[in-house]
């Protein structure tokens, strides 16, 4: 099962490939006092595509609002909305000790990140509850991987640096002055 942003990358697959493959309409009506019932997902004719008909018998309330609202245009575009929103809230590479959501910012002088874990970003469980998340989904969402810390060879090992800075700043002992030199001072080649 992949985390909550692959959840959500895979639902909004699914409506984008339903809106792609759906016919012309009508999406729309002339006339608001007209009942129109979209047949989506559970009734097909010849060509295999979800149709929006005229349904005169249809008892529910559907209006010409609620079928231009699941448009094939429509529905796209709210994919596309979604994608973006998903593209913001991924995980932060520059992280290395957590799976944190990149797109939730930072706080503080260490700029840790607002939210933890991928899985809790608030901005993702809204979207993934638009699209059908329920907690026993969520549940069963796998953890984010925490991003692997990239190997620096430019940077020595900090034993080493400290050899080094010890080093670069230790003087030579002749180049002492008299004044300074106590009782025990020894000269040193």
């Amino acid at each position: 099962m992949p985390d909550l942003h692959g959840w959500i990358t895979q639902q909004i697959d699914k409506v984008e490939a339903t809106a792609r493959d759906a016919t012309e309409g009508p999406w729309h009506v002339d006339e608001p006092t007209e009942r129109w019932e979209a047949y989506r997902d559970h009734q097909l004719i010849g060509s295999g595509k979800p149709i929006a008909t005229l349904n005169s018998e249809y008892n529910g309330p559907l209006n010409a609002d609620h079928i231009a609202l699941h448009s094939p245009d429509y529905v796209l575009r709210r994919c596309t909305a979604d994608r973006k929103i998903l593209a913001r809230h991924t995980l932060n590479p520059d992280v290395h000790y957590e799976p944190a959501c990149k797109g939730c910012g930072t706080y503080g002088d260490m700029e840790l990140s607002e939210v933890d874990n991928l899985n809790e970003c608030p901005e993702l469980l809204d979207l993934g509850y638009a699209h059908g998340l329920t907690p026993e989904i969520l549940a069963t969402l796998d953890q984010p991987e925490t991003p692997a810390r990239p190997e620096r060879p430019d940077i020595p090992p900090p034993v080493h640096l400290n050899a080094l800075v010890r080093l670069l700043s230790a003087r030579p002992t002749s180049s002492v002055p008299p004044a300074l030199r106590g009782p025990n001072w020894k000269a040193r080649p």
